[in-house]
């Protein structure tokens, strides 16, 4: 699934392809169970002849500003990408929506698993009132995350994919974090201490930053073809396989039924 950093390349992949400052000609949507807000006959409406004004991201979320002051947000899902191609051009995968420009370009929203989500709002609170604090942010501090460790008896990996509790975590971005900072991801958040905790904080930190640096380096050679890539991982995510600090195999647990993989020796 696209995460945080994922969702941040796809963000700047098209604000370098200039769909920012672009004005909408017509949307089309071709699954009508994406569009959770409003109607589909109404989204395909309001958003026709709006100029984009800003694109930003928040947590997994992409959001177009639109001079008409409405929100254009899209959720990307588990294996959806956003193109920007000329609209005579052949689709390069299952495209289920598409905002054709004036300018002649078409931005195409692939969707093969058809769990892409877009609302059209006018506050973002209207999608999720209650989502936690960027974890890039330069505000998100190892004193925040003990705040929001201090009294939640949880596994921390539950914690990490709790968006209310910090945003734009996923599975993988949570396994790699815990795994660089030597912590079991079944291991209660409210029982780490503060140099626990400070160590996850710096490896959430630069987990999400070198995979946004690598993106970075990328997506040139990557163009239009696709808007984002596969980082590097420091762990193996391989069951059996020898992790690369110990050589000790690695193990996977299911933590409130999501797969965790850890090494059973560096994280304890």
């Amino acid at each position: 699934m696209p995460e945080l950093p994922e969702v941040e390349n796809t963000k700047r992949y098209l604000i370098e392809a200039g769909v920012d400052g672009a004005k909408i000609r017509s949307a089309t949507v071709t699954w009508a169970n994406s569009v959770k807000f409003p109607s589909v006959e109404d989204f395909v409406l309001d958003v026709q002849d709006k100029t984009i004004d800003g694109i930003a991201r928040r947590g997994k979320y992409l959001i177009f500003q639109l001079d008409s002051g409405d929100l254009l947000v899209l959720h990307l899902g588990m294996t959806g990408g956003l193109v920007v191609q000329p609209i005579g051009e052949e689709n390069t995968g299952l495209v289920r929506h598409t905002f054709d420009f004036y300018d002649g370009r078409q931005l195409r929203f692939i969707d093969p698993r058809k769990f892409g989500h877009l609302w059209l709002v006018e506050r973002f609170t209207q999608i999720d009132s209650k989502m936690g604090p960027e974890p890039l942010d330069p505000k998100f501090t190892s004193d925040v995350l003990i705040e929001i460790v201090r009294n939640r008896k949880v596994p921390v990996k539950a914690l990490l994919l709790d968006q209310s509790a910090i945003a734009g975590l996923g599975n993988l971005y949570a396994d790699e974090s815990l795994f660089l900072a030597g912590i079991h991801p079944a291991c209660l958040s409210a029982d780490l201490d503060a140099v626990q905790v400070e160590r996850l904080h710096d490896s959430m930190v630069a987990t999400l930053k070198h995979s946004i640096d690598i993106y970075d380096n990328d997506r040139a050679a990557l163009g239009s073809d696709r808007s984002f890539g596969l980082p590097n991982w420091t762990m193996v995510r391989n069951l059996g396989a020898p992790c690369v600090n110990c050589s000790v195999p690695m193990e996977m647990i299911r933590v409130r039924n999501r797969s965790s993989y850890y090494c059973p020796n560096c994280q304890k």
